[in-house]
Parts: structure tokens; sequence; C-alpha cells
């Protein structure tokens, strides 16, 4: 039996499937606090859970909840909702990005999903959309609706990435940009042996 998976594993299995052996099965760290994008966006998100945190959008809305750890009984895993705005009957689920990038990538839709399934099973209302907000130099606005496509491709992710750390076999993955970055590069076969040279 494995701990519940968190969001954040399952949103890196997508952006890599080894991340999950590196993390969760062979327990390597990442140090992803000697990353400058990532303590930036921390940063971020740490001062918008401070300021504004009554403020309610126009037309939506009686109740605003920020930073809320959840837990999902029916798929056992758990995660941590930075923002989500309650009306008499939904749940609209803001995520923030800290980035000028604009685009809904297949990590930004697992999160989106796995965060709306914890929000409507914890609080009996449905998710039918959630809006991202891309702020670094620039804001952007982005609604995406939250139907059965997009929480089904979360659950499978979650699924493929339990699959990973219940077998502890690494699972296959190709190099690309993404591995320049890369926190476990010098380790990882696919990163590391094509950067040689």
């Amino acid at each position: 039996m494995i701990n519940p998976i968190n969001v954040t594993t399952v949103v890196e299995h997508v952006f890599c499937p080894k991340f999950t052996y590196y993390s969760c099965v062979l327990g390597l760290q990442q140090y992803e606090e000697k990353r400058g994008t990532v303590y930036a966006g921390r940063k971020f998100h740490a001062r918008h859970e401070k300021t504004n945190t009554t403020y309610l959008r126009k037309n939506f809305g009686n109740e605003k909840i920020l930073g809320l750890k959840m837990y999902s009984k029916t798929y056992d895993f758990v995660g941590i909702v930075d923002e989500a705005v309650i009306s008499d009957d939904e749940i609209l689920l803001v995520e923030r990005k800290y980035s000028d990038y604009n685009q809904v990538s297949p990590t930004i839709k697992v999160q989106i999903g796995l965060l709306s399934i914890l929000l409507e099973e914890n609080l009996g209302k449905p998710v039918r959309r959630s809006l991202v907000i891309f702020s670094k130099d620039k804001r952007t606005e982005i609604t995406v609706t939250v139907d059965d496509e997009v929480r089904n491709f979360a659950l499978d992710m979650l699924n493929e990435a339990r699959k990973v750390i219940l077998s502890g076999i690494s699972p296959k993955s190709q190099y690309d940009g993404r591995c320049v970055n890369c926190c476990y590069r010098k380790v990882c076969p696919v990163g590391s042996l094509n950067m040689a040279g």
C-alpha cells in the first residue's frame, strides 16, 4: 500500500514520467527551491494567499477559499486548492501561473481535473470551469471548461503515476527541450546521454 498520491506528483508525471520514478520510487530530491522560476512562483502564490483574501470576482460567488488541502477517498489522492470561489450552485477553480506562456498545457489540464474532483467530492458542488490566470510581465486569463474529458484524462494520469510507483520500474521517456533544465538530468540516461559532448 502506498501513501495517497499528491496532485503535484501527477502533474510532474505528465511533464515526464521519469519524475515519478526518481522522486517516488528512488526517493531522490529535486532541490527545486534552487531553481529561480520555482522560487519566484512560490513567492507569487504565497503573496496572493495573503492579499485580497476577501475579494470576489464580479457577479460570481459569495465565498472564497485559499490554500485548502483536500483528500479524495474515492481515488486516494491529495492536493491543495490554491484558490476557488463558491457560488450557490457551482465552484469556480482559479489557477494562477507565474508565467507569460499562456497555453493550457496537458500538465495544467491534469491539475485542473484533479483539483476539480477534490472540490466536487469534498464540497458537494460541481466545478464546470476553471479560470487560469497567467501573470508575470503581463496578465492573461483563459477559461477552461471542466468536463468529463478533462476529469478522465486527469484520472488516467493519476493511474499511470500510481503504476510506476507500485511497479518500481523506470518508465520510458524521450529526450526533448525540457531535459535541459530538468533537476534529474545528471542521473537520467535520457537527459545526460543526449546532452553529453
